[in-house]
């Protein structure tokens, strides 16, 4: 599932809020200016249409040659230039017939009805005014889509700022969010660069207020986190450590029996017991070692000459069994960093698990390589699939139930290398083979030392 960005929902709903609230003060305007430029220009039709009327009728008045028989105005006197108009006027008698008109007026009324007042037409807003002696009417016209268009021009004005300004205002909130939302991203990198044994409280010193409660929570997490560690760690080495007296004197008194003379059946039953004791022994050494590595204290810092280790290790580990090391290093010493306890606790769980769950008949071998640093552990046995080696290193997981051993000690080894720049890897089968499983150590290029 693909997570939403909290900086786009932040932008699209602040740019979303600005285009609506634009766009509805446009709207307010627009009825606003809608509405007044009405009442203005209906006013300013009306003014004009009183004020022009007079003026028609001073120079109607002397080409009359009497009442019952007006005369038309002589067009071209009274015909100014041709020039555009956004009102036009007709002059009529009383009797209906047109005396005047603007050289854009039509030749027909422009109203229905010659009477005085407002009239409006499909093309035209018509106002008719009427002379006080009744005897001239004036009709002057208003095209209707000239209002139309100074409101659709009012609101073009309007709007294209706003193609400009929603960019604008978009890259301006992107930088202001971004630079707002650097403390979470300095907490963010701050907890992705800890470790998992890292539980110290974060810094809360340069947060904004809106993240000191979640800086606060965190810490109460981690501070029960590590109460919860520590108590499990505490409870494993002290179990494994009290374990450790009882089991050396059930060990002793077996020796005592074995010394006593016993029939077959009980010497077999002797031979069960101590068996199951040496594995209960197996299982303490593992536990103290895992509460070593999960402790968070397991590496000191030092010179370590891997192959001088791995040749101690061996020479430990062959005098118990009947597998044969081979053991493949250089000549010349090689030193790396680190820890000499923990890298024997990393090195001598590899060697026994690949001793333990190697084919019988077959040897282990070993080899120590530089540039880089490596330690290669291989042994025959049958190929295991990617579902199990994905869950070896798991705490007491067992490939066989019956097996003997604890299934601790990959868990170790990775609990150990947790908090070091060693890559450790497990194969199975191993390179230009079918079978086999090999353990792979390989330090980092600026580690080794001579």
């Amino acid at each position: 599932m693909k997570h939403r960005s909290l900086v786009r929902q932040l932008l699209s709903a602040t740019l979303l809020t600005l285009l609506v609230l634009w766009i509805a003060m446009v709207v307010s305007v627009a009825w606003v200016i809608k509405h007044e430029t009405d009442e203005i220009f209906d006013a300013s039709l009306q003014e004009t249409a009183q004020r022009l009327l007079p003026l028609a009728v001073m120079q109607l008045q002397p080409h009359h040659q009497d009442d019952e028989h007006p005369l038309e105005a002589d067009e071209d006197a009274l015909e100014p230039a041709q020039h555009e108009e956004y009102m036009v006027y007709q002059v009529f008698h009383a009797s209906g017939r047109m005396l005047m008109r603007s050289h854009a007026a039509p030749a027909t009324p422009l109203a229905p009805e010659i009477r005085p007042g407002f009239q409006r037409t499909a093309s035209h807003l018509v106002y008719i005014e009427k002379s006080r002696n009744g005897e001239y009417l004036l009709s002057l016209a208003e095209k209707s889509n000239h209002r139309a268009d100074t409101l659709r021009s009012t609101l073009t004005f309007l709007l294209i700022p706003l193609l400009a300004l929603l960019p604008l205002s978009a890259l301006g909130m992107l930088l202001i969010v971004r630079k707002a939302s650097q403390p979470l991203r300095q907490l963010d990198t701050e907890l992705a660069r800890r470790s998992s044994a890292d539980l110290t409280p974060l810094s809360t010193k340069d947060l904004p207020q809106e993240l000191q409660p979640l800086a606060e929570t965190l810490n109460q997490l981690m501070h029960r986190l590590q109460s919860a560690l520590e108590a499990e760690r505490h409870f494993t080495a002290n179990s494994a450590h009290e374990l450790r007296t009882p089991l050396a004197a059930a060990v002793m008194q077996l020796n005592a029996l074995e010394q006593s003379s016993l029939h077959d059946e009980q010497r077999q039953r002797l031979l069960t017991v101590r068996r199951l004791l040496q594995r209960l022994q197996t299982l303490s050494e593992k536990l103290l070692q895992l509460a070593r590595a999960e402790s968070g204290i397991a590496w000191k810092s030092g010179e370590v000459d891997l192959g001088q280790l791995l040749q101690l290790l061996c020479q430990d580990h062959q005098w118990r069994t009947d597998v044969q090391l081979d053991l493949h290093r250089p000549s010349s010493p090689i030193l790396v960093q680190g820890d000499v306890d923990a890298l024997g606790i990393v090195l001598g769980n590899l060697l026994e698990n690949a001793i333990k769950y190697g084919t019988p008949g077959h040897f282990v071998r070993i080899d120590l390589a530089e540039n880089p640093v490596r330690v290669q552990i291989v042994n025959d046995c049958e190929p295991l699939s990617s579902t199990i080696l994905a869950r070896l290193q798991e705490r007491f997981y067992r490939v066989r139930p019956d097996s003997q051993g604890a299934g601790l000690g990959l868990s170790i080894v990775r609990a150990l290398l947790e908090p070091t720049a060693i890559a450790f890897s497990i194969h199975s089968p191993v390179s230009g083979s079918d079978r086999g499983f090999e353990a792979r150590l390989i330090w980092p290029t600026a580690s080794p030392r001579r």
